[in-house]
């Protein structure tokens, strides 16, 4: 999202990246990906993989724990603010300019590259700017080191201040064969006492460095319980601090990135393998952080069974490369891969076996709608819009803590109301029970009956927390499938304009937008997982940009009613929304005349920009753009030239 402007800007997203590499190290000691590490390590539980050769179980010496920054009940804190927001990553834009900082090098003596001439230092400099220079985040910059020196065993250099911390976060990195120590100099005898939470956040920054390969666009994530920087904290100690370990590194994942959009380009491809995983519970916020990944490898745990793997079914839409061997599902299930290869429609390699061709990808998005639009009033930039509605419903239905904490912050705002007088579903035949409302009823903000300020004060909902607090008061649900079950929502998005900025930079406000859901949900049994109850509902939220990822939720507002069916939003014809093989009713329905390369997202993209710019209706503006091959500006001619002989149902009526 922008800055307001006149007209949005509609902009479709390009072609996935392809896959590339796997789990080795190349010789600067990056992490590659298609070797698994063999191993069942848990994440502070069990050895993590078989190189680390370290048990997990063992608690440190006490004289260790006391040295350590997370240690005993600080360390949990501290955890938790980094996985709730209050610790920031983001470097600062306005560092220091002006003389430059000294840092010094050791450990460098033994490496591989000490037999050239000057004894490695120009390798070990050109290293040192290309791994600083390719950092995670979204401020890359390339590093330059301005001045060098060798004293005995110990490099010094000289470099800009706004260069210092790439520099500084590669202390420990390993080169050539050996460790090397970066720091400032007098660091090591006159370094400033600073905050357990920012040791904490430079820490987890530091192994999410270590483990990105900028060149794959791969985080490897394996083999956690046995990272020496993590173990070296004690993090490992308790279960508290175990279970938030890996939503603070997704959270300072997050806050490395100005937007989703440069998140999900720089990485592509995770890996997981070797965490001794039995279920997806304690890492389920991958999802949430990465929800366009195109590479997952999941190998070497101890998914027993498919059902362990299930809070990630309706999730990772764009995910072409799937591994899961090394898993007990192996034995137990062995016809999983079939249904595995249904819950990803577009995975193209599962176990480094091909399960489907481009071409059959390609001819299944022929044939299915990129997202159920009942209308063409959908306007998206980016996929904004479009990857929030399908984040935010599996996360309601799965994490409430975590959706709140990812989409929401202390100025955000939620209500929710009950209609019970709204119509029923004639063709319904579930019966009225009584107090049927009592899960919802307390804080129902329904204004019609609410008429007491204090009543109405107490039942609006303000910040992360309270939200989240809101969420857990209602009922657990099940929301039909985005992708298999279509019919069931209808969904709009608009510009809006005038949203808050939470930066302050613009007094005005910011291009938003306003996103209205109409659907139904399960009410289900906690007991037995099972529906019960089948409710309808309509919720409208603002969304702008600000919060941990970059988009937040401004309001959101929620009315629950009794099931009314969706034939009120039902297309005329509904022939393409339930089945691969009927063809898709969607305005742009001629998928076989658009030319290579424009895919159907865009070509709606174009129809509804089409019509906002001429006034005509969504048949007509297709019809237009079909003559001209799809080229816009054309299009805008042509419609120019004709304009004055257009009959009058060529245009959307105002009422």
């Amino acid at each position: 999202m922008a800055a307001h402007s006149q007209s949005p800007r509609n902009a479709p997203r390009g072609p996935a990246a392809k896959r590339r590499g796997g789990g080795r190290g190349d010789k600067d000691g990056d992490l590659m990906m298609d070797v698994a590490v063999k191993g069942r390590g848990r994440i502070g539980k069990s050895a993590a993989s078989a190189s680390s050769g370290r048990d997990l179980t063992s608690r440190v010496s006490r004289g260790d724990a006391k040295g350590g920054i997370l240690s005993g009940t600080a360390r949990s804190a501290i955890l938790r603010q980094a996985a709730s927001g209050d610790v920031s990553m983001r470097e600062s834009r306005s560092a220091p300019r002006g003389g430059l900082v000294e840092l010094q090098i050791t450990g460098w003596k033994e490496s591989k590259a000490s037999s050239d001439k000057d004894g490695g230092v120009s390798s070990l400099i050109r290293w040192m700017e290309k791994k600083s220079s390719h950092r995670l985040g979204s401020r890359t910059r390339d590093v330059r080191i301005k001045k060098s020196r060798r004293d005995g065993n110990t490099v010094f250099i000289k470099v800009a201040p706004e260069d210092v911390g790439a520099l500084v976060r590669m202390n420990g990195y390993g080169w050539a064969g050996t460790t090397v120590s970066i720091e400032r100099v007098g660091e090591s005898s006159q370094k400033a006492i600073s905050s357990g939470a920012e040791d904490t956040k430079a820490m987890l920054r530091g192994v999410l460095e270590r483990r990105y390969n900028f060149e794959t666009k791969v985080l490897d994530l394996s083999g956690l319980g046995g990272d020496e920087e993590l173990n070296k904290k004690n993090v490992f100690d308790q279960k508290s601090t175990t279970k938030k370990i890996f939503p603070a590194l997704m959270r300072v994942l997050d806050l490395s990135f100005d937007s989703d959009v440069e998140k999900n380009e720089a990485i592509t491809g995770v890996t997981l393998a070797n965490n001794g995983l039995s279920e997806l519970t304690d890492v389920t916020s991958l999802s949430l952080t990465l929800p366009k990944l195109q590479n997952l490898d999941l190998s070497n745990n101890n998914f027993e069974k498919l059902s362990a793997l299930d809070i990630w079914r309706r999730r990772f839409y764009n995910l072409q490369h799937l591994v899961l061997s090394g898993n007990p599902i192996e034995q137990n299930e062995p016809e999983y891969p079939a249904e595995i290869v249904k819950w990803y429609p577009n995975l193209r390699m599962f176990n480094d076996v091909q399960v489907r061709t481009e071409e059959e990808v390609a001819s299944k998005a022929k044939i299915e709608l990129p997202f159920p639009i009942r209308s063409a009033l959908f306007q998206d930039e980016g996929g904004i819009a479009e990857n929030f509605v399908r984040t935010f419903f599996i996360g309601f239905d799965t994490d409430r803590a975590a959706l709140a904490a990812h989409y929401y912050d202390e100025q955000s705002d939620f209500s929710f109301a009950i209609n019970t007088q709204a119509p029923r579903d004639p063709a319904g035949s579930e019966q009225t029970e009584k107090q049927e409302w009592d899960h919802y009823i307390r804080n129902s903000r329904n204004l019609k009956k609410i008429s007491q300020l204090p009543a109405r004060q107490n039942r609006h909902f303000r910040g992360a927390k309270a939200v989240a607090d809101a969420f857990n008061t209602l009922p657990k649900t099940k929301h039909p499938d985005l992708a298999s079950e279509a019919r069931k929502w209808m969904i709009e998005a608009h510009i809006q304009p005038a949203v808050p900025d939470p930066s302050g930079q613009s007094p005005g406000g910011v291009d938003g937008f306003m996103i209205t859901v109409h659907g139904e949900f399960e009410e289900l049994d906690v007991a037995t997982g099972q529906g019960k109850k089948k409710r309808s509902f309509d919720r409208t939220f603002i969304v702008g940009p600000g919060g941990p990822t970059g988009v937040r939720v401004v309001n959101d507002m929620l009315t629950v009613r009794a099931y009314g069916g969706a034939q009120a939003f039902e297309p005329d014809q509904l022939e393409g929304w339930a089945t691969d093989a009927q063809p898709s009713t969607n305005p742009v329905e001629a998928v076989a005349q658009l030319p290579a390369g424009l895919t159907l997202e865009m070509a709606e993209q174009m129809v509804v920009e089409l019509q906002k710019q001429t006034g005509m209706t969504v048949q007509y503006s297709k019809d237009c753009l079909e003559q001209v091959r799809w080229d816009f500006q054309k299009g805008v001619e042509a419609f120019a030239s004709v304009k004055a002989n257009l009959p009058a149902d060529a245009f959307v009526q105002q009422a």
